[in-house]
């Protein structure tokens, strides 16, 4: 007994079998393997975000400027411009799932990786790499927070002494003051990028 199936079902079938195996998927990452991955890394405030056409590559892209509080690593200037793929014009968009968007004036911590030969990069681990500076109640403490909440953050680090710069409290990922944070990124930094 032959079974046919209908044409239709045998495409939807194809289609969502092909779509899953080509799903965006980002690979989750502590602290430690981003800091290494990582070509640039800032403490600064975003003063202009601005999406068109690049003109050398004909792609909607985005373009990002940082003032820089802190360089820790591979930026040498007091403003940074990055250029990423994707945006929003009133004429297009292309969007990413896991790209973090950035806002003028906003403060931020970021992590990126290496510009490629026409100049586009992302945050190292996309979502990951981007952490927004909170201010906690009253006290006006400062905390950092990354598009997972922090989850996993120092799951499996080796270099477990560059944590203690981090609060005990902070380990469990869920309140990063900004200055245990500052503390914990050079550590890795002078260790990972000699």
């Amino acid at each position: 007994m032959k079974i046919m199936l209908h044409p239709i079902i045998l495409l939807l079938t194809t289609a969502v079998l092909f779509q899953s195996s080509f799903a965006q998927r980002t690979v989750r990452m502590n602290i430690e393997r981003m800091v290494s991955d990582a070509a640039m890394i800032v403490h600064g405030t975003v003063t202009n975000v601005e999406s068109a056409v690049d003109p050398q590559t004909n792609i909607l892209s985005t373009f990002v400027t940082f003032s820089v509080t802190e360089n820790f690593f591979g930026v040498n200037e007091p403003s940074v411009t990055l250029k990423m793929v994707g945006g929003r014009t009133k004429r297009s968009t292309l969007t990413f799932a896991e790209m973090p968007q950035f806002k003028n004036g906003e403060e931020v911590y970021a992590m990126f990786y290496a510009p490629s030969k026409y100049g586009f990069t992302s945050p190292v681990g996309m979502g990951q790499g981007k952490f927004s500076v909170i201010a906690n109640g009253p006290s006006g403490i400062k905390h950092v927070r990354n598009a997972l909440n922090n989850v996993r953050l120092f799951s499996g680090v080796k270099n477990v002494s560059v944590l203690a710069t981090v609060s005990q409290a902070a380990t469990d990922q869920s309140e990063i003051t900004a200055e245990g944070f500052s503390a914990t990124i050079r550590s890795l930094v002078s260790i990972l990028k000699k």
